[in-house]
């Protein structure tokens, strides 16, 4: 009996997903440099546009980072590193936001 309740337990465990400990964290000012000079010269306007939708993304994902599955955070921080090293929240946000709502709706396909 005691050899069940131990097995029970651990297949509980095994069955709740990790959460990553923290955000990752990013380098938004290199990353919108580099969209600020991507077809040449620099531009204050998109340097500026791109840190706040930065910092947006950053503050909706801070508040609720530990809410979402651990595949998509892990699939999504790749994603958003897919560029340069760097990375961006706005990327992370877009990524994580339609992950989730493809599982969410995932239809049953029958073949």
């Amino acid at each position: 009996m005691r050899a069940m309740v131990v097995l029970l337990v651990l297949g509980l465990a095994g069955s709740v997903p990790a959460r990553a400990s923290s955000l990752p964290r990013y380098d938004p000012e290199a990353h919108c440099r580099k969209v600020a000079t991507a077809i040449g010269a620099y531009s204050a306007m998109i340097d500026k546009g791109c840190l706040e939708m930065e910092q947006q993304a950053y503050d909706s994902l801070k508040s609720n980072w530990d809410v979402f599955p651990i595949d998509a955070q892990e699939h999504c921080d790749e994603v958003a590193r897919a560029i340069g090293d760097e990375g961006s929240y706005s990327i992370l946000k877009g990524c994580i936001e339609m992950e989730t709502e493809a599982a969410r709706t995932k239809k049953q396909f029958r073949f």
